[in-house]
C-alpha cells in the first residue's frame, strides 16, 4: 500500500493544494488528487470526506490507516470503500489477504476486478499463481500412485518453473517491455536490478533511462548522484532535471545558485517551482524578494507557504513583520510556527519571552530546538544557563555546538538508490494517465 499521509518538510513538490484558476483545492478535489495520483494529503482530511460518505476518501483514509498499523480500522473502511463499488479497495483488500498467505481470498477480492478488464487486477493473479506454484513445489510430495489401467495419460505442455524470487520474476516480465525503450521501464528495471546487486545492468538501465530525457527519471537518478557524491558534486545532473521540468530539481537548482550569489538565475528557477507549487520555493523566493527589498512580494509567498501548511512561512513572515515594526504580528506567527514544531521559530520565541524576564519559557523552546541540533538555540540555552550560575551544563550545550555539523558521509561502491514502494508511488502517475507501460512497470513493481 502506498502511503498518503502529508508530510511537514518533505515529499511536497507534487501538492499544490490550489484547484483550478489558482483558487485554493476544495476537499473533494485534494482527496480526487490523492485517490487518482497518489498526491499525499492530511489525514484528517480524509477521514472528514469518509465519514461524509466519499468513497474515494474511505479508500484513501483505509490506505493511510494500514499504512500505520491500525489494520482492524483501515480494513473496516476499506470494505465500506469495496461495497460501494470502488474497484481499489478490493485490490488492496486483496493485497492484505495475499500479504497474509491467505491465496484464495485474496482471490475473491481480486478476480471481480480482473473481470473488468483492469491490468492490476489480472497480474495480481498472475501472481497469485505463481505463488501457489512456488508453495506446491516446495511442499512434500504425494505418495506415487500407480495408472489405472483404463486411463489413457495425460499428454500436455509440462508445467512452467516458477522463479525463484518475486523479483526476478517481474525482472523477466518487465524485460517484455522494453522494446519502445519506454523510460519507466527502464527505471523499474534499473531499480529492480539494483536491489539485486547487478550493478552492470543497473547502470545500462539507468543509462538508458537518462538518454530519454524524461523529467521524473531524471530526477531520481539526480537523487543517486546526490546521494552518492553530494549535492553540488551531482550539480550537472540535478540541472539537467531542473531544464527538463522536474520541480523539485528547479527548487534545488534555485538553491544551489543562491549560494553562490547568482541571484537573478536562483529566482528564475524558484519561479518556475513555485508556478508548479513547490512550498519550499514559496520560502526561499520570498527570502530572496525580502533580501532585495521587496516586503511585499516576499509576504505574498509566504502567506502562500503558509496556506500549504508550511512552518517555515509563518516563521518567515515573523521575521519581515518584525522588519516592519509590527511586533505584536511577528510574535503571533513566531508562537505559531514554534507551536507546530518549527525549530527557528523556536528560537525566535524564545528570544521574545526571555525579553520579558520568562526565562523558564525560553529555556524549553531553546532545549526543544536544541535537542533537533539547532546551533543558536544551544548558543542561547548556554547562556541563558551560563546566566542562572549552571555553568557546567551551559559548557555541555556550548561543546556540542562544535559537534553539529553533519559528518561526512564514507564513499560507497553504489548511490543509494529509490525503494521499490518510491519507485511504485512514481509509476502510479503516469500510469493512472493511462500510460501503458507505466501501468505494466506499476503492477510488477506492486507484486515485488
Amino acid at each position: 500500500m502506498s502511503a498518503w499521509w502529508k508530510r511537514r518538510r518533505e515529499g511536497r513538490g507534487g501538492t499544490t493544494g490550489r484547484g483550478a484558476g489558482g483558487r485554493p483545492a476544495t476537499r473533494d478535489e485534494l482527496i480526487s488528487a490523492a485517490y487518482h495520483q497518489g498526491l499525499p494529503i492530511p489525514e484528517d482530511l480524509a477521514r472528514e470526506g469518509a465519514e461524509l460518505g466519499n468513497v474515494e476518501a474511505m479508500t484513501v483514509y483505509g490506505i493511510g490507516l494500514g499504512n500505520r498499523g491500525a489494520m482492524a480500522e483501515a480494513e473496516s473502511w476499506l470494505q465500506r470503500a469495496r461495497a460501494a463499488g470502488d474497484p481499489m479497495a478490493s485490490m488492496v483488500l486483496g493485497t492484505i489477504r495475499m500479504d497474509g498467505g491467505d491465496l484464495d481470498d485474496a482471490e475473491r477480492y481480486f478476480r471481480p476486478v480482473a473481470d473488468t478488464g483492469n491490468a492490476m487486477a489480472r497480474q495480481a493473479l498472475e501472481e497469485l499463481r505463481a505463488l501457489r506454484a512456488a508453495a506446491a513445489r516446495t511442499s512434500p510430495p504425494e505418495p506415487a500412485q500407480p495408472p489405472r489401467p483404463t486411463q489413457a495419460p495425460t499428454v500436455g505442455p509440462a508445467p512452467a518453473t516458477p522463479p525463484e524470487s518475486a523479483v526476478e520474476w517481474a525482472a523477466r516480465q518487465l524485460m517484455l517491455h522494453l522494446d519502445d525503450g519506454h523510460p519507466h521501464v527502464h527505471m523499474a528495471m534499473a531499480v529492480l536490478e539494483a536491489h539485486e546487486g547487478h550493478w552492470g545492468k543497473a547502470r545500462a538501465h539507468f543509462a538508458a533511462a537518462l538518454d530519454s530525457g524524461d523529467s521524473d527519471v531524471l530526477f531520481w537518478i539526480s537523487q543517486m548522484h546526490v546521494a552518492e557524491v553530494g549535492l553540488e558534486g551531482a550539480r550537472e545532473h540535478v540541472q539537467r532535471a531542473a531544464d527538463a521540468g522536474h520541480p523539485v530539481a528547479r527548487h534545488t537548482m534555485g538553491a544551489l545558485l543562491a549560494e553562490t550569489g547568482d541571484v537573478e538565475r536562483a529566482e528564475r528557477y524558484y519561479r518556475l517551482a513555485a508556478d508548479a507549487g513547490h512550498v519550499d520555493s514559496y520560502v526561499n523566493l520570498g527570502v530572496l524578494l525580502r533580501r532585495r527589498g521587496d516586503l511585499d512580494g516576499a509576504e505574498s509567498y509566504y502567506r502562500k507557504a503558509i496556506e500549504a501548511g508550511d512552518t517555515a512561512g509563518m516563521n518567515n513572515l515573523g521575521n519581515l513583520l518584525r522588519q516592519r515594526g509590527d511586533m505584536d504580528g511577528a510574535e503571533r506567527w513566531w508562537r505559531d510556527a514554534a507551536d507546530a514544531g518549527n525549530t527557528d521559530a523556536l528560537v525566535s520565541y524564545g528570544a521574545v519571552l526571555s525579553s520579558r524576564g520568562d526565562w523558564d519559557g525560553a529555556e524549553r523552546l531553546w532545549r526543544r530546538a536544541g535537542a533537533e541540533g539547532h546551533a543558536a538555540a544551544k548558543i542561547n540555552l548556554a547562556e541563558a544557563l551560563m546566566r542562572r550560575g549552571r555553568a557546567e551544563e551551559a559548557d555541555r550545550w556550548a561543546r556540542s555546538v562544535a559537534g553539529s555539523a553533519d559528518p561526512t558521509p564514507p564513499a560507497t561502491a553504489h548511490p543509494d538508490v529509490p525503494d521499490l514502494a518510491a519507485v511504485a508511488d512514481w509509476l502510479s502517475v503516469p500510469a493512472r494517465a493511462g500510460d501503458a507501460d507505466a501501468q505494466a512497470a506499476l503492477d510488477l513493481l506492486d507484486g515485488t
